[in-house]
């Protein structure tokens, strides 16, 4: 049982870490975002495809939830939503080199209007559903079946990490900054993988992660297009 939860961490994991990779450093463009489409293609179908072939079971998306974890969920959220903006107003705002993020940005072909536009939404959306599904639904779950409850709550979450710093790094040079996104990246996926193992619903993970993700791309929208 342990083996084969290791094999599937080991073919799900680095996925995200290469797409982001390839669209950041290794072929900016469309070369690299259509390696990192596939990236994420791959992200969604291979639990789908791991619980119906290999473990043999039904489809478990983990949507069913209770009134007291959308409560919590929405809570997260609201806290999550506030910090992110109080701390882009108070402290971001005159730290970010925004001159070089918006010129890393451009080599990547990402700073037209209505593309920051449909990124965020795409991000605030969907791409927050995908993540719960795939880093609490399926990575965490197979975390728990090799480390144990306790040590899955940190183990998934530094996985979750891995390509946010890929994507850090890429998009700022401040070395400070991408400290401190890496250790708020970390501890959200603390909280939401802590959130998963109490009530078995990415749902009320996902409310509070729509709530983060739309804050960080109203801060987006404002450091790229003013």
């Amino acid at each position: 049982m342990k083996k084969r939860a290791l094999w599937a961490l080991a073919a799900i994991v680095p996925a995200t870490s290469i797409g982001a990779l390839s669209s950041a450093f290794i072929a900016p463009g469309w070369p690299g975002q259509l390696v990192a489409i596939i990236c994420g293609l791959w992200l969604v179908l291979f639990p789908m495809i791991w619980q119906r072939s290999i473990e043999l079971r039904p489809l478990a998306l983990g949507l069913s939830a209770s009134q007291k974890s959308l409560g919590i969920g929405v809570t997260l959220g609201l806290a999550m939503f506030g910090i992110i903006l109080g701390s882009y107003w108070w402290v971001g705002r005159h730290w970010l080199d925004v001159a070089d993020i918006r010129a890393r940005v451009a080599t990547m072909q990402m700073n037209v209007p209505l593309m920051v536009f449909g990124f965020g939404t795409f991000q605030t959306l969907v791409n927050s559903w995908i993540e719960e599904y795939v880093w609490r639904g399926f990575v965490y779950q197979k975390c728990e079946v090799v480390w144990g409850k306790s040590a899955a709550v940190w183990i998934s979450a530094a996985f979750f990490t891995l390509h946010h710093v890929v994507l850090l790094v890429a998009y700022c040079g401040d070395w400070w900054l991408v400290a401190v996104g890496a250790a708020a990246v970390f501890m959200a996926g603390v909280i939401w993988a802590r959130c998963f193992g109490i009530f078995r619903s990415i749902t009320p993970c996902y409310l509070s992660h729509l709530a983060a993700d739309l804050a960080l791309q109203i801060v987006s929208w404002h450091v790229l297009m003013g």
